[in-house]
């Protein structure tokens, strides 16, 4: 059976209960937890009664999404491995389809399936690494990246990026290159693995056979820490990502404006928009700091 060749990893941190309908999905499927903290106990409680969990790890601090994704995948024993986050949903003929993808893509590292919303409507967009949107002075490979990005898929596609909310790996490749670079503690970690596959010319495969349901933004619980942490590692992770210098002047300027912001918003009682500005002052002190 195919599915005997898959091990799922989802990492939980201030989990909401939409995992419980992730894991339903995996019903066959070797699954390993990685608890990153803040998590319900009774939640936790019922996702340790699935029939199929082979692993769960509890972490003593948050370790972030990369790290805990390396940490669990050292503990597959399978062929493949599918990461997922808890608000996606994927039933088990999608993953197989996707398996089967490797058989007829053998060198590829990667293979993702079509993201659609709660309808079953397209969502996906064939997205190009940020690079080749920043400061593109090329009009044709501009006026492409417009093109990738409006495409319906029609057929399999080997495309320059797939996002880290679900994709299967084959393994004996991942092994050789490696998975997340852990000094990204969240996000833009998929966006470097990648940019890292594409060097080295190995594929990653977008199926279109295969569909996942994502309702973004829902596998954590809507507070203002889990937006304070949001708001904070996509500014710092995007600095790491395109190795910004830190004596650029433009970092104090930007930590000042975000400071002054902070304020202004206080002052107005708009609470989370001050947050989101001190969140992202505290990014820029952290990168230059460290």
């Amino acid at each position: 059976m195919t599915l005997d060749k898959v091990t799922a990893v989802i990492v939980l941190y201030d989990a909401s209960n939409i995992v419980l309908d992730c894991i339903k999905n995996l019903e066959n499927i070797k699954l390993i937890i990685v608890d990153n903290g803040r998590n319900n106990p009774e939640l936790i409680d019922k996702i340790k009664k699935h029939k199929n969990l082979s692993k769960y790890i509890k972490s003593e601090k948050n370790l972030g999404f990369g790290k805990a994704c390396n940490l669990a995948y050292k503990q597959v024993k399978t062929e493949f491995t599918l990461f997922i986050e808890a608000d996606v949903l994927i039933d088990l003929k999608s993953i197989e389809n996707l398996i089967f993808s490797f058989s007829k893509y053998p060198k590829t590292a990667i293979t993702a399936p079509v993201l659609c919303d709660s309808d079953g409507k397209n969502i996906d967009k064939l997205e190009n690494l940020p690079e080749y949107y920043s400061n593109n002075k090329d009009k044709k490979i501009y006026e492409i990246n417009n093109r990738l990005f409006n495409s319906k898929i029609e057929g399999d596609v080997c495309v320059n990026f797939c996002w880290a909310a679900i994709f299967l790996t084959n393994n004996k490749i991942i092994d050789q290159v490696g998975l997340f670079d852990e000094k990204y503690f969240l996000f833009w970690e998929d966006f470097d693995l990648c940019r890292r596959l594409r060097k080295l010319k190995i594929p990653i495969i977008k199926s279109h056979n295969s569909f996942a349901e994502h309702k973004v933004a829902k596998s954590t619980k809507n507070n203002l820490k889990t937006y304070f942490i949001i708001q904070k590692y996509h500014i710092l992770s995007s600095y790491i990502y395109f190795n910004v210098d830190k004596k650029d002047k433009k970092l104090i300027k930007k930590l000042l404006l975000y400071l002054f912001r902070s304020f202004a918003y206080l002052l107005i009682l708009n609470i989370k928009k001050s947050i989101k500005n001190i969140a992202r002052a505290s990014a820029v002190t952290t990168y230059i700091l460290k």
